[in-house]
């Protein structure tokens, strides 16, 4: 999900950027603090989403603040931490940790393996915090990975599992990420969560297609051969369902800076795909015309 689930920058008034970075900054301070200095650099804006989420949601005390930080040592930066900012740094080390562990079982990248290796120690830590929730993590990215492997068993569609398969997988564990409390909020909070997820496993799968097709990693796009412009329409329906979810919880703090990035901010990549492929056909039709 990562590089997603940030807002559109210039949808923000000045005040609301500044609450999306102190926020973001708790989440880089939660991080050292909880996790060990060296877990700063997991650091993410996507985590940032669910932090402010939660706190608009729950509105619990905040600890506000204006330091300098070894990312910054120039320029005091303000910060604003909670027990949801703390949690959004933890699941931040969950994610991450996972996905340097999937970039080394793909791509065989040493980075990832000894990043990975770097956070393990901290990760741990993390699962005696939350059991349940990494207990999700693991049990849904291990059933990711045998659709994946059933997938590349499979010697006709038919056999193969369902292209959404994965996706709806991706969305509910990233739904159980999102269940910060077992109360009233957790299925709405579960509900936002399956469907952003969903939303993100299907939007990336559509910008790496070229990648994938090349390393022959999985994606379900590629075996549907599909162009990322033919999913633009289901993008649009998944979409739609999450910001469905997200308005039927009460939201009122920050409820600007969340909707930018429902609305407008997880297009941002899949939009720049859009004009990098129009640029490219444009060209290529003028060199033919020339």
């Amino acid at each position: 999900m990562f590089g997603y689930v940030m807002p559109r920058m210039e949808d923000l008034s000045q005040e609301e950027r500044e609450r999306y970075h102190a926020a973001y900054c708790g989440v880089c301070r939660a991080l050292g603090e909880r996790c060990g200095q060296r877990c700063r650099v997991a650091l993410t804006y996507d985590m940032t989403f669910l932090a402010l989420l939660l706190g608009s949601l729950y509105e619990p005390e905040e600890r506000r603040g204006c330091k300098r930080c070894a990312p910054h040592p120039l320029k005091p930066h303000e910060y604003a931490c909670s027990e949801c900012v703390d949690y959004a740094a933890d699941m931040t080390v969950v994610l991450v940790y996972h996905k340097c562990l999937d970039d080394w079982n793909d791509d065989r990248s040493g980075w990832a393996r000894a990043y990975a290796a770097l956070l393990e120690k901290s990760y741990r830590a993390v699962r005696e915090r939350h059991p349940r929730t990494c207990a999700a993590i693991e049990e849904g990215l291990a059933d990711i990975g045998r659709l994946e492997q059933a997938a590349a068993a499979a010697e006709s569609a038919d056999e193969a599992p369902p292209p959404d398969a994965a996706a709806n997988r991706f969305g509910a564990l990233l739904g159980e990420v999102f269940v910060y409390r077992d109360d009233f909020w957790a299925d709405g909070l579960r509900s936002l969560g399956a469907k952003l997820g969903k939303l993100v496993y299907v939007m990336d799968a559509a910008l790496d297609m070229d990648d994938d097709r090349a390393s022959g990693n999985y994606n379900p796009l590629v075996a549907l051969d599909a162009r990322p412009q033919d999913v633009r329409e289901d993008l649009e329906l998944l979409a739609a369902d999450a910001a469905a979810a997200f308005e039927k919880l009460p939201l009122e703090r920050d409820a600007r800076v969340l909707r930018s990035v429902l609305y407008a901010g997880v297009w941002q990549k899949y939009r720049a795909k859009e004009e990098k492929l129009a640029k490219q056909a444009k060209e290529d039709k003028e060199a033919r015309r020339g």
